[in-house]
């Protein structure tokens, strides 16, 4: 079992503290190892791993946790490999699934944002927020950068003992999942979830019943999941991003949804077929 605390700083000197390490766009793992895991202090010493920057999490198991981001892919550690973000979600214990995704948003955050978009001068860390700073720019003194969250609505529509699935064209063959999109600005939840569903299979909605929210770090939305009813029209997929939808019950499930266990969709899909 594991617990995870979130901090922007650390006070006291860390000790025995774990880091997973990022390079571009994958997480360090082990072959000969079923789960994703953080490595220790040892571990991290004789890996000879190129380090650019770390960053604190929190603690995880009352330890002291990092994300460290890493020159190149060369880890001296045996059975050590890289592997892409999201082909590691399936290797992630769910627990571990927040601690990860923290790691995973800080470092492209840090990534994007080491110079200022107004003065295009190199910024610096704040000593205890999470964000970039210019000291010394009278311009854009006072000015915190902290990491982006976009919001995002998502939402599993049924009609009586029906639901409605969509298959995106960037999705593999014959997976299906629940409409998303992002809320622009000025628009509430509600109103962008109805838009989005609009134009994307062109029907409307009602009674829309908040379910639960989910960090997701690809690459840094917080989704808002919601249970609406249908309301009116046919379908009709957009063609741009779906290119199918359908009404499904339990006994004509697509063969692949996402997994409830990592995933706030999959875990709509599975309330639905328990609850409704």
């Amino acid at each position: 079992m594991f617990t995870f605390e979130p901090a922007n700083y650390i006070e006291n000197e860390a000790k025995d503290s774990q880091f997973f390490v990022v390079f571009e766009q994958s997480i360090l793992t082990f072959s000969n190892e079923t789960f994703l895991r953080a490595i220790s202090e040892d571990e991290l010493k004789w890996s000879y791993i190129e380090e650019i920057e770390r960053h604190f999490l929190g603690y995880l198991n009352k330890k002291p946790c990092f994300v460290i981001l890493a020159a190149n892919g060369n880890c001296e550690l045996e059975h050590s490999i890289f592997i892409e973000m999201r082909s590691a979600l399936g290797r992630m214990p769910d627990q571990l699934f927040d601690v990860i995704s923290r790691s995973i948003q800080i470092i492209n955050w840090s990534k994007d944002h080491k110079f200022c978009g107004a003065c295009g001068e190199k910024m610096e860390k704040h000593p205890r927020e999470r964000a970039y700073f210019k000291k010394d720019c009278e311009k854009c003194r006072g000015q915190l950068i902290y990491p982006r969250i976009s919001p995002c609505v998502i939402a599993l529509i049924y009609k009586g003992k029906e639901f409605l699935l969509a298959h995106n064209k960037n999705f593999p063959q014959g997976f299906y999942s629940t409409l998303a999109g992002f809320i622009e600005p000025g628009e509430s939840v509600e109103s962008a979830l109805k838009r989005e569903v609009k134009e994307e299979v062109n029907i409307s909605i009602k009674n829309l019943e908040y379910f639960d929210s989910q960090s997701w770090p690809f690459p840094s939305q917080l989704m808002l999941g919601f249970f609406a009813e249908y309301d009116s029209g046919e379908i009709e997929p957009d063609g741009e991003e779906i290119d199918d939808a359908q009404w499904f019950t339990a006994e004509s499930m697509p063969s692949n949804v996402p997994p409830a266990n990592i995933s706030i969709s999959g875990r709509l899909i599975q309330y639905f077929l328990e609850k409704k």
